[in-house]
């Protein structure tokens, strides 16, 4: 079959001599005539999606000015009735049954981040786990303490007193509410590996969306005679009557009237209220402590700790042990060497033995079968062991 190519095409479109009929092909419409066919052949495929009503361009309503106006209204006043509705809408948190005035307090050696971490990231982690343990258990305040048992006097350019310094912060640091940091905490190098921190989820880290009559906030740097506005974690700040230091962290009472209204108030309260008064578990405090000694003795509490109980491998069974009633208790753990090597180490104590010093000295897992369990992990089994044997001995 002959066949000869189109100059005007540039060599693209052949014409055949020999075809009886190629004037079809042949002709400059041809391409124009077979889109045609498609466009009637694919009929029935566009009238599956909405028929005849297709050929009609898609957004029509946006060719007059009418129509544009129309659809933004109609958005905008969607986006306001979202907004309006999600403000209004609260999911209450659910109360205790009873108050509880009773503390428990723990002591834990910053040793353990020379011990047994070598990097920031470890030693962010295993901090992490500590306050994990204390916030399950309602532990109002964990002691960070040095216990002299240091087998290095630099790790990789920190002191000691700088692992002290970043245990406490990592505390403080987790036990602040997600919406208070940015207030509080600034960029610090001891933080630099908070993201490797488990959230608490305590009860008073609080949601948007979420009620409950107390709530911790923060004084805002606002102007104003006789007022305090303060940043709660609402949709929008509330105010105090009274006029205090920005910067200021408080816990604050809500009224229940405020729940229904725009513009919210509340009442400064003591940090302990929600426990004595509700039974709300409202987080720990964080002290430092530079002794053994001053773990004892420099406690917030006017009577002191009226139960020591000291956690050793070498202790009573727990499972035989029996605790008196209390008002404040204080559990200390020891570094990798023990509270026996914490005690000797300490000059100002005239103890020389633990049951000197502690009302009871316990092993809280007497079926260990490793060698040695480290702090956290001791953190978390003696809580647990603890919690049948002291809850209900506590006095309210």
């Amino acid at each position: 079959m002959a066949h000869n190519y189109d100059n005007r095409s540039g060599g693209r479109h052949m014409t055949f001599d020999d075809d009886q009929d190629n004037s079809e092909y042949n002709s400059r419409d041809s391409f124009k005539r077979k889109n045609k066919e498609d466009d009637r052949f694919s009929f029935g495929k566009r009238q599956r999606f909405g028929g005849q009503n297709d050929n009609k361009p898609r957004f029509e309503n946006w060719n007059s000015e009418a129509g544009r106006m129309n659809n933004w209204n109609s958005n905008k006043n969607k986006k306001w009735q979202d907004a309006e509705q999600f403000e209004e809408y609260f999911e209450d948190v659910p109360r205790p049954e009873k108050p509880r005035k009773y503390t428990i307090s723990i002591a834990v050696p910053a040793s353990i981040l020379e011990e047994t971490c070598k990097k920031d990231e470890l030693r962010t982690y295993v901090v992490g786990q500590v306050a994990r343990a204390a916030n399950i258990y309602s532990v109002d305040e964990i002691i960070v303490y040095d216990d002299k048992c240091w087998r290095k006097k630099d790790v990789t350019g920190n002191d000691s007193q700088n692992l002290i310094e970043m245990m406490r912060m990592l505390l403080e640091y987790q036990e602040c509410p997600q919406y208070l940091r940015k207030y509080l905490f600034s960029f610090h190098r001891f933080l630099g590996k908070v993201g490797v921190l488990n959230a608490l989820n305590a009860p008073h880290h609080l949601l948007s969306k979420q009620w409950c009559e107390y709530r911790e906030g923060v004084v805002l740097d606002r102007r104003n005679k006789s007022l305090s506005y303060v940043d709660v974690g609402l949709s929008s700040e509330i105010t105090i009557d009274k006029k205090l230091d920005a910067g200021l962290r408080v816990t604050v009472k809500l009224p229940p009237e405020t729940k229904d209204l725009t513009k919210r108030f509340g009442v400064v309260v003591s940090p302990d209220e929600p426990r004595e008064k509700c039974g709300y578990y409202w987080g720990y405090t964080v002290r430092v402590a530079h002794s053994l000694t001053e773990v004892m003795t420099g406690g917030r509490f006017r009577n002191g700790y009226d139960l020591l109980i000291g956690t050793s491998d070498k202790g009573e069974d727990i499972k035989t042990t029996e605790y008196p009633t209390f008002s404040h208790a204080l559990i200390v753990f020891g570094g990798v060497e023990g509270l026996e090597a914490a005690i000797e180490a300490d000059d100002q104590l005239e103890a020389t033995e633990p049951l000197h010093l502690f009302d009871f000295y316990t092993n809280t897992c007497p079926m260990q079968q490793a060698r040695t369990i480290r702090t956290e992990e001791a953190v978390l089994i003696s809580l647990c062991a603890l919690q049948d044997k002291l809850l209900p001995k506590g006095k309210n």
